[in-house]
């Protein structure tokens, strides 16, 4: 038995038809020359040995008894593996098209919850005799970065497939349930200890204040426009039940070299590109807001190390410039944002909740959601952020499943009620796959914004190439060695020469000197 903790538990509580709260992963297979084997098969069974090494695998939802805390996991009697493994096929030609569509019905149906919360798909018929499997989870069994421990353990890192390890224990008969009485004394116990957490935390909450506070005075720029409510978008309505997804990939290895040319990070980076591409597709809709978006950008918690696959997150909310037409002042901004939010987030990291506990919570919490989504209240009000954008770290070697690779994997997210729009990135091998995941009400035309972040991202690198371009130009050059005057006792000595006047050096970063050839030869590619 494991008690849900109260982030696991909103996933459940703020989930309806119309806002599922599962997230997936599309992973394309692309099998070698020769290969006559059956995918669905083999997949299947491979992922079968290895149920017992992913505990959310065979966990179901149990609730407390008045529903007064959290549900709990316990361990399922039996799964129907015909539920979990499902089998579907594209119509030919087995467009991309055609399985976007697919990926958008499939991640529109809720999982059932008397069950485990998950789903797998293998999906055949793609064009190139390839197959893709939809691998759909709920968000309360694990976050992002949870997502990729569970498939480093069902998937394999060479061809061919490891061992299953073996089982913990072998146990005769069903799994013990836990009686009323024993959930009822979890529920008070975890009420009671929640009321103790609060007082302790107390000296973390005054600490916390007073690095607010600090900040606040050491960083002159800090005004009012810090805590301003997002403005209004497109993307703050409410979201219907059908889905639209779309792709694309950026090179890690470009991408990475960006960031050093600009003195940015990766996830700076991402972010400049998201809102060069927002501000374009806003532009075109005459819907742009004057102002920057805001962003809601997921932050792990997770200790180094740990390998537990529950939700471990916060959240930052930087502005991300998208109100700024010139790529490389909107990277500048997006920079600095990014900064002031993390340090932020810093200073009141230790009060971060980690779990929390309200009385009847299971009970209340979806009724107010439903109200919420009846009435649309939440649109009606200002909002903190316009978009989701996350950056997970992936694999960063291949994964096999059945010996077959996968060649690209993409993430598969939430849309709701106010944040209509989320776009993740992933990074995997070589490649940093994209997925964004909206509504097709709102946002109808979503591969438009796909192709949109790809111009973006070869407007921020050209735009990059040529400021270093410009400092290599305006750098001094060193003096020609002079040819040495032949010395003659008659000759007088000379006066000594007046020291030349040079100009200062173009302020680049020390970086950019280094990846300048690597951004040069890599002008002609194109990411895909």
């Amino acid at each position: 038995m494991h008690r849900l903790s109260g982030l696991d538990a909103m996933f459940l509580y703020l989930e309806t038809a119309q806002t599922p709260m599962h997230i997936a992963g599309l992973a394309i297979c692309e099998p070698p020359r020769g290969y006559h084997g059956h995918p669905f098969e083999e997949f299947k069974a491979q992922v079968i040995s290895r149920l017992h090494e992913v505990p959310s695998f065979k966990r179901v939802l149990k609730p407390t008894p008045l529903r007064l805390d959290h549900p709990v996991w316990v361990e399922a009697e039996a799964l129907d593996l015909d539920y979990h493994f499902r089998k579907a096929a594209l119509p030919k030609p087995g467009s991309w098209k055609q399985l976007m569509t697919m990926v958008e019905h499939l991640h529109m149906q809720l999982l059932d919850r008397k069950r485990p919360l998950w789903q797998y798909h293998v999906i055949e018929g793609l064009e190139g005799g390839r197959f893709a499997l939809y691998l759909k989870t709920h968000h309360a069994c694990l976050d992002g970065g949870g997502g990729v421990l569970a498939l480093d353990i069902v998937s394999d890192r060479e061809p061919k497939p490891r061992d299953p390890y073996p089982k913990p224990e072998i146990r005769l008969g069903a799994p013990r349930k836990p009686g009323f009485f024993e959930l009822l004394g979890l529920s008070f116990g975890s009420i009671i200890q929640q009321q103790f957490d609060a007082v302790a935390s107390v000296p973390a909450g005054v600490r916390a204040l007073r690095n607010v506070v600090r900040s606040a005075i050491k960083d002159r720029t800090w005004d009012l426009n810090a805590i301003k409510p997002a403005p209004r978008s497109i993307f703050n309505d409410r979201v219907g039940r059908r889905r639209a997804f779309a792709t694309g990939t950026f090179p890690v290895a470009e991408m990475k070299l960006m960031g050093k040319a600009a003195g940015a990070t990766l996830n700076d980076i991402v972010l400049s590109i998201c809102a060069g591409a927002l501000r374009r597709y806003l532009d075109e809709r005459n819907q742009a807001p004057t102002e920057s978006l805001v962003a809601a950008v997921p932050v792990s918690m997770r200790e180094v190390g740990d390998t537990n696959q529950s939700n471990q997150v916060a959240s930052i909310f930087p502005r991300i410039g998208s109100h700024i037409t010139d790529p490389l002042e909107r990277l500048a901004y997006v920079a600095q944002s990014t900064k002031r939010a993390k340090s932020q987030m810093a200073d009141v990291r230790e009060i971060v909740p980690r779990d929390f506990s309200i009385v009847g919570a299971p009970a209340l919490a979806p009724l107010i959601w439903q109200i919420v989504e009846w009435t649309g209240v939440n649109t009606m009000v200002p909002s903190i952020m316009n978009v989701a954008i996350s950056n997970v770290p992936g694999s960063r070697r291949p994964m096999y499943f059945a010996g077959i690779e996968v060649k690209e994997f993409y993430p598969v997210s939430i849309a709701t009620h106010g944040v209509a729009l989320n776009i993740t990135v992933q990074s995997y091998v070589d490649r940093m796959d994209f997925g964004i995941t909206t509504c097709r009400d709102i946002c109808p035309d979503v591969q438009k914004l796909a192709d949109l972040m790809m111009e973006e991202f070869n407007a921020l690198k050209a735009a990059l190439m040529k400021q270093v371009a410009k400092a290599e130009r305006e750098k001094p050059q060193p003096d020609a060695p002079k040819k040495k005057a032949k010395a003659t006792a008659a000759a007088k000595p000379r006066k000594a020469a007046k020291p030349r006047a040079t100009k200062a050096p173009v302020e680049v970063p020390a970086e950019a000197e280094a990846v300048a050839p690597a951004l040069n030869g890599s002008a002609n590619g194109v990411a895909s």
